[in-house]
């Protein structure tokens, strides 16, 4: 897990339990989507890394963006945005944005299952494991894909914290391990 991605958890929890108190979910998602893909572009990047920036200027700029980009002024909003970049936190606004969806998935009993393969999967193989890991869950998947011709075969399955590891080069890297004991 990357420092970011630890970063993120505070703040994401945060925002989420404000945003359901006031029962703004969805426009408390779009505004830390927007953020993200703000944050992850790479000539803001820069700009947050730049030592010279001090803190509230940093903030006043990524607002300035955020209205540009037809993001409504929010107190609450603004407020998230200076905190972060007080911390020099700003960067970490795309896992915020992760870990933000994650628990409004859970909220509404969803979740999204990342399966890596090594050739392209049928609609039908989709809808096959659709379904074994909503059975598993017990909540509404989605499936997203990716091909990776390093599994050589298999598939890598991820659904939050689990990672069901069926992949050849899985299979290959534990015959290793146990061989060279």
């Amino acid at each position: 897990m990357s420092d970011f991605e630890i970063a993120a958890r505070p703040y994401a929890r945060a925002i989420f339990e404000l945003a359901v108190d006031e029962g703004k979910l969805q426009a408390w998602q779009d505004k830390v989507e927007l953020a993200a893909s703000i944050a992850a572009d790479d000539s803001v990047k820069a700009m947050l890394h730049r030592p010279a920036m001090v803190p509230g200027e940093l903030a006043e700029l990524f607002h300035s963006v955020m209205r540009d980009a037809g993001s409504e002024a929010d107190k609450d909003f603004d407020n998230l945005i200076s905190v972060l970049a007080e911390n020099g936190r700003l960067a970490a606004l795309p896992a915020i944005a992760v870990q933000f969806n994650t628990l409004k998935q859970e909220t509404e009993g969803k979740i999204e299952v990342r399966v890596r393969t090594a050739q392209a999967l049928s609609d039908e193989q989709q809808q096959q494991i659709a379904a074994s890991m909503a059975k598993r869950l017990g909540k509404e998947v989605t499936i997203t894909t990716e091909i990776d011709d390093s599994l050589i075969a298999g598939a890598i399955v991820t659904a939050g914290d689990l990672v069901l590891d069926g992949s050849a080069s899985g299979r290959i890297d534990k015959l290793n391990v146990v061989l060279n004991k």
